[in-house]
Parts: structure tokens; C-alpha cells; sequence
């Protein structure tokens, strides 16, 4: 395992520009990791306190330092509801501590994380869009770890908190790492990439998501794009042809980059990294990459998903990029399995095949996943169970009734939703002809008993997609319990 390289307080002081506000450690003396989780912290961590909403971590630096915490982060207001008693005993020489004292512990996070990666010979691959992030993060890690010593986010480690985590993790081995960047407001996108300063940036594509925060869908590409203003000299940007955003986010990029920097991905058009001669089976995509100036690579990948394809081909752009060789691409590709709750897919017992989607949900996401059990189901009973899509703003109703109206159109057998705004995917079904009796709105639990109780009479394709928030994915764990009692 590589280890991350370490911190000595000089470094923390040259990262943060400030001086330890308490120091009996030695300018040399090490932290092998920074922590912000009290725990899980190890005995030579630092510990950075950040304050929440509903939490602050500088409640715990007493506990912690009485259990050997050498080194602590904290926000300026820590030591005005700290007794003097308590300021001494930091203060004593024989306790061997440091304690820096910030405005703002989360920026210090960033800092602490943007030294790390600036001292590091790793290069950063920056991953963004409103769907496929963690998909088209995976394939990229999946086809680079095949050359390179590579570090990838965990998860869905995308904000200002999982950002930076992830990039302390950096060692002096690492070549690449592969990061997401998640957002709800203008500014994030850019705060995250002025931490992680990417060599490699990729905008999988946008749509109508955080209306809430953003009101349109030109907005979302513009906050997406905000990538571009941090990205240096040689650096590549790699964004989608085929998204209807494409010219605002092209233009974006020529504002910091030269046009030779900027790489198009697509189905259709004059894109540098085009797929053609696409073929779908019940579990596999195959298709053929075409490299502008360059010959055809003809890979397979493991979902039956279209939009896989797009978000492989975004991977296939960055991975040459970067360097890697053609047999190298083609076997990341065909080695690569979806993610847990995204179109992951499941069988239940030999009458229900599940398409797993449950991580989170947009109204693009849903459209896509709704045409892919379509595709998948053929002429077996195809059920569609949706939860509610968050974070959508005034339109948020219309936008769940025009679902419905794509359900009927893909000609889904059945429609199962959990949630107010979801009842309005039923409405919308409902005025597009559908039949009320294959409907129903209700909890997690009732729609999977119905799904289960229905098992016997005919093979099922179950799609199963909602927004974070949903937690739809208890509807496949009902599921599996009734299975299995």
C-alpha cells in the first residue's frame, strides 16, 4: 500500500500561511496522516476539526489529546471557550503538541490538500457532469491502473470535504489520480478545481439538476465549466459532443485553453473520439472507438446501458491522453463492472432481473435508465420503480409527470413510485393513456412485497432509481429479505 506522504509542521505552516498557534513539537516532527474523523484517527494523525451544521469537531481535541493526539487543526473561536487550565496544559512543554490556529477549517482542509498535490509528481484527472461522474471515474481507474500507479476517489468523495481527502492520500509513487468533483451552486466546481489543479478535465455531460441552486440548465454548463479557469498549460479538457450544452461548454474552455487543448467526445459529428457500429445484448455493449487521424478500436463493455458507451468513450479520450496504449484500453473496458446503484444489474431469483440505479436520480438519469430496461426487458414484463428526483425548483412537478409520459412511450408494463413528487410520474402516465391498474404510489416496503407477490406469474425486468434522499435502494433490500425471510 502507498503510503501518503507525511506532514511536518513546517509543512502545515507553509500550507495553511500561518504559524503554529501552540508548538512543543520540534519544526520536523511528523503527522503521517490528516484526519478529520475522530474515530478513526491513528496515533501520529493530525486531526483538522470541522464544524458542520449539526456538528464540531473541536469538541473532541480535549478527548483526542488526552488520548495522544500530537497535532490539531482548529477554527479561531476554539480557544475562547477554552478554560486556561486547558490552554496550559497544550501550552506545557513536556506534552509535546501543535495546534494551528484558522479562520476556516474546511478552506485549511483545501490548502492542506492542494500543497499536497502541488509536491507530488501525480497528475490529476478531474472528472464533473450531472450524470455518469462515478461511472466514467470508475473506467478511467479501471483502464489506468492497467499502466500507472494510480489513486482514485472513494465513493462519491466529491465536494469540498471528499475532494481534498482524496488528495491527501497522495504518495511520491503515484502517476495519476482520478478525482469527481460534485456541485449544487455556481463557484463549487471552481473552488474544487483551484485545489486540485486537473492536467486532464472531463465534463460527462449536463442536465437538469440542482435547478434549485443553479434555476436553468445553461447555468448548470457555465458552473460545470468553471473547471477550465484552473487548468494550466499542456492540460487537456475533454467534453461531450453530443450534449445539447456542447457550444457553451466549448466556448467556456476557449476562454482559458487553446484549441488544441480541448478534446470532443460524441456519437455523431466531427467528435476526436467517436463510437460507431454500436451493438447491445441483454448484458454487453459493443462498439467500435474511432480516433480522429487514427484507426478503430473495437471494445465491449459489461452493461447493456446505451449511455455507457458515452461515458466510455470520455474514459477511452483521457486514458490517451495520458499515455495509455490501445490493448491496454480495449482490456480496462472489457473489464470493468457498474458500480453498486448505478444500472448495476441483479437477479433476485430466476423471475426478476433488477437494474440497480438507486444511487441518485435527474431527469436525463431517469430518461436514460427508463429507455435501458425498455431495451433490456424486450417483450417480458418491464416495471418501472421510481422515487422522487430532489433538487429540481419550481418545475420539479412537470418534470415528474414528463417521466411518466416516457414510461408510456418506452411502453413499460408497470409503474411503482414512492413519494409526493413521484405520484406526479403516475399523473403524467395516467393523461398519456396509461392504465390506472398498473400503478401504484406507496411506500418502499409495499412496492416490493407487490413486485414479489407478482414474481410467479412471468418473467420481470425491475428498475429501481431515485434521488439520494429516496434511499430507494430498500426497496431491493425488502426484496431480498422476502427471498430470503
Amino acid at each position: 500500500m502507498m503510503e501518503p506522504v507525511p506532514f511536518t509542521v513546517s509543512d502545515i505552516e507553509t500550507a495553511l500561511l500561518v504559524k503554529a498557534h501552540i508548538n512543543t513539537n520540534s519544526q520536523n516532527h511528523i503527522f503521517l496522516k490528516v484526519s478529520t474523523d475522530s474515530r478513526n484517527i491513528e496515533k501520529n494523525d493530525l486531526f483538522l476539526a470541522l464544524k458542520g451544521d449539526n456538528f464540531d469537531g473541536a469538541d473532541f481535541v480535549t478527548h483526542l489529546f488526552n488520548n495522544g493526539i500530537k497535532g490539531f487543526i482548529v477554527q479561531k473561536d476554539f480557544f475562547q471557550a477554552l478554560p486556561e487550565k486547558q490552554q496550559n496544559t497544550l501550552k506545557s512543554i513536556e506534552n509535546r503538541v501543535s495546534v494551528f490556529k484558522v479562520d476556516d477549517t474546511l478552506k485549511a482542509l483545501g490548502l492542506l490538500a492542494k500543497f499536497q498535490r502541488l509536491r507530488c509528481k501525480a497528475k490529476i484527472i478531474a472528472i464533473t457532469g450531472s450524470n455518469g461522474k462515478t461511472t466514467t471515474k470508475e473506467i478511467t481507474s479501471t483502464i489506468l491502473k492497467g499502466s500507472f500507479n494510480t489513486l482514485t476517489t472513494r465513493g462519491n468523495f466529491n465536494n469540498q470535504v471528499g475532494l481534498p481527502l482524496t488528495l491527501l492520500r497522495l504518495s511520491y509513487d503515484h502517476e495519476w489520480a482520478i478525482v469527481e468533483m460534485g456541485m449544487n451552486h455556481p463557484g463549487e466546481i471552481s473552488r474544487l478545481a483551484d485545489i486540485a489543479r486537473p492536467d486532464i478535465g472531463i465534463i460527462t455531460n449536463t442536465s437538469k439538476a440542482h435547478l434549485e441552486g443553479l434555476k436553468n440548465v445553461d447555468n448548470v454548463a457555465h458552473a460545470k465549466a468553471e473547471m477550465f479557469q484552473h487548468m494550466e498549460n499542456n492540460s487537456i479538457a475533454i467534453i461531450n459532443m453530443d450534449d445539447p450544452r456542447f457550444i457553451i461548454l466549448k466556448s467556456d474552455a476557449e476562454k482559458s485553453l487553446d484549441p488544441d487543448q480541448i478534446v470532443c467526445f460524441g456519437t455523431h459529428g466531427n467528435a476526436d473520439f467517436k463510437a460507431e457500429s454500436i451493438k447491445q445484448s441483454h448484458d454487453k455493449t459493443s462498439f467500435t472507438i474511432i480516433q480522429k487521424n487514427h484507426g478503430g478500436i473495437d471494445v465491449t463493455i459489461n452493461s447493456p446501458a446505451p449511455f455507457m458507451v458515452t461515458n466510455a468513450l470520455a474514459a477511452c479520450a483521457a486514458a490517451v491522453s495520458a499515455g495509455v496504449d490501445t490493448d491496454d484500453i480495449k482490456q480496462g473496458l472489457s473489464t470493468f463492472t457498474p458500480v453498486k446503484g448505478r444500472m448495476n444489474f441483479l437477479t433476485i431469483f430466476d423471475k426478476i432481473n433488477l437494474i440497480d440505479d438507486t444511487y441518485n436520480a435527474n431527469p436525463d438519469s431517469v430518461k436514460h435508465a427508463i429507455i435501458t430496461l425498455s431495451l433490456v426487458s424486450g417483450k417480458n414484463r418491464s416495471i418501472a420503480v421510481l422515487g422522487d428526483m430532489l433538487e429540481l425548483g419550481k418545475d420539479a412537478p412537470s418534470l415528474h409527470k414528463e417521466i411518466g409520459k416516457l414510461a408510456v412511450k418506452n411502453k413499460i408494463s408497470k409503474i411503482y413510485t414512492h413519494g409526493k413528487l413521484a405520484a406526479r410520474i403516475v399523473e403524467g402516465a395516467i393523461k398519456a393513456g396509461f392504465s390506472e391498474k398498473n400503478t401504484m404510489n406507496g411506500t418502499r416496503e409495499e412496492i416490493a412485497e407487490k413486485i414479489m407477490k407478482e414474481a410467479d406469474s412471468s418473467t420481470s425486468w425491475v428498475l429501481v432509481k431515485g434521488s439520494r434522499g429516496m434511499e430507494m435502494e430498500k426497496v431491493i433490500h425488502t426484496m431480498q429479505g422476502l427471498k430470503n425471510p
